[in-house]
């Protein structure tokens, strides 16, 4: 049995979806022969640039082409569908990135073709060809001969040599839209005889991230998985949290409730989910508040009751907050690749949110205005609307608050790891050898042995600690002691004479 995305990869530029700047342009060169002879495609993986090759390679040998896609009956296009076709050559640049493969190609290209009219070579990945590779084709990508069409693939343009891009015909492919995944998707599900809800089919099509064949993929793990699918299915199958734990992990954020945000964390871990799909699931959620309260046409999927309740709900929260959390929880998949501890980032991640939103004052004076106004309209107040932020409270009080919830281990933890990402070996190697932190008042204190206290307290190194602080929120001066004990100071003076002489040494008490 064929994959989906096997299974239902398109053989005409009819079937290609939400590219039609790209196949209208194919298909009316394919009309009037205005066919050039390179063509770069690029564009997102999964986005129809090695289909639309394909295609085009045998619209342009059909003998009869039907609306400008090859029709699928003819001698060519049987020949260039079959085992034996050698006049549609693919090569894996990234497999096959080596000068002696183009060479290959420049000496065969002089070879007409042998069933259609046109020899075309398509080459995926070019990016990766090594500058040798991409020297020897250049004078052949510039005058081939007549008969030999290129087209050149590719997921990172800005890697390809300007003289390259300046000898091919451009055409940019775009993520498609999660409404038209969400629809396709709909037509692949009733053709196998699949059933699923709205709420399945929303979280599929977003899973993919604009890319037709991770959507077929994944709705290919599902259906087989079950052929009557719910949103709890399909999240299950994808590692992702659920609608619901999603909600409530933000709620305990927005509320600064640290002991509900780590358990809410730890249940998750434990139920088996994606740390990076946890952290994906909440910036979504932050997101789509954030334009459920700033935008009256918004782009969120979902039913009408459940769009609704989400834009009174994103009432209860400033676009600061909201921006804030969106901003922590994506770049938490860039930590997780340097991170041996996927969790911990998480959770700082969450704590970081949750501290913001302690001292989120705008949120409290929209809420105060709306009750204001509730107020001379004659509407009674419900507590229940000002639930998910605390009462505003002074700064110092709020700081008090922080502390309490955020001890020093927690704090020092997030300061190695970003030194680990920021500094270079040495310093975060100094760091990390202190082991002794701990928090008084408003002061994080470092208890440094006397072998690195000097240079722990270097103005160079004092200020990357600084840096650290600010970066991570936390609000503490920095305050570097040397541990007592350690050291015979009266022996080290002997020592320090014994190899100078008395004469040099001034000692300062």
């Amino acid at each position: 049995m064929l994959a989906l995305y096997r299974k239902y990869r398109p053989v005409v530029f009819g079937d290609v979806i939400a590219q039609e700047h790209v196949t209208r342009t194919l298909i009316n060169q394919v009309k009037h022969g205005r066919v050039t002879h390179a063509y770069l495609f690029t564009g997102s993986r999964g986005t129809g640039k090695t289909t639309c090759a394909r295609i085009f390679a045998r619209a342009v040998n059909c003998l009869s082409p039907v609306d400008g896609s090859p029709c699928g009956k003819c001698e060519a296009c049987r020949a260039l569908s079959g085992a034996g076709n050698i006049d549609i050559i693919e090569l894996d640049a990234a497999s096959n990135n080596g000068v002696d493969q183009i060479r290959d190609i420049v000496d065969n290209v002089q070879y007409p073709p042998v069933a259609g009219k046109y020899k075309v070579y398509i080459i995926d990945e070019v990016h990766m060809l090594t500058a040798s590779a991409f020297n020897a084709l250049l004078k052949t990508l510039e005058e081939p001969p007549s008969h030999a069409i290129f087209i050149l693939a590719t997921t990172e343009v800005h890697k390809l040599p300007a003289t390259v891009l300046s000898r091919c015909m451009r055409f940019d492919f775009r993520l498609v839209p999660q409404p038209t995944l969400k629809e396709y998707l709909r037509r692949v599900y009733a053709a196998e005889n699949v059933t699923a809800d709205e709420e399945a089919l929303d979280l599929i099509a977003a899973a993919a991230e604009g890319s037709v064949r991770d959507m077929l993929s994944i709705a290919d793990r599902c259906m087989n998985y079950s052929d009557k699918l719910g949103y709890d299915d399909v999240a299950g199958v994808l590692g992702a949290g659920g609608k619901e734990s999603t909600r409530e992990l933000f709620g305990a954020i927005a509320r600064s409730d640290i002991a509900a945000t780590l358990e809410l964390v730890d249940g998750a871990c434990a139920a088996g989910k994606s740390v990076g799909l946890i952290a994906k699931d909440v910036a979504a959620y932050a997101r789509d508040l954030l334009v459920l309260k700033t935008s009256e046409k918004a782009s969120v999927l979902g039913s009408h009751d459940e769009i609704e309740r989400m834009r009174k709900e994103a009432e209860d929260y400033s676009v600061e907050l909201l921006v804030s959390v969106v901003t922590i929880f994506s770049s938490v998949d860039a930590e997780l690749r340097y991170s041996v501890s996927p969790r911990i980032v998480l959770e700082c991640a969450a704590l970081k949110a949750a501290k913001l939103a302690v001292a989120d004052y705008s949120a409290i004076e929209e809420r105060l205005t709306r009750l204001e106004r509730a107020v001379k309209e004659g509407a009674v107040a419900q507590p229940a609307a000002i639930q998910p932020v605390r009462a505003a409270q002074a700064p110092e009080a709020a700081r008090r608050s922080v502390n309490k919830d955020m001890d020093a281990k927690s704090v020092w933890g997030r300061l190695l790891t970003w030194f680990r990402t920021h500094e270079s070996a040495q310093v975060f190697a100094l760091i990390n050898r202190v082991t002794d932190v701990e928090v008084r008042g408003d002061k994080l204190i470092l208890w440094a042995e006397a072998d690195s206290f000097m240079r722990l307290s270097g103005d160079d190194v004092r200020a990357s600690i600084e840096r650290a602080l600010r970066e991570d929120g936390a609000p503490y001066a920095l305050v570097i002691n040397k541990k007592s004990g350690g050291v015979d100071m009266d022996s080290e003076i002997a020592r320090i004479k014994k190899m100078i002489g008395d004469a040099k040494v001034n000692v300062k008490k």
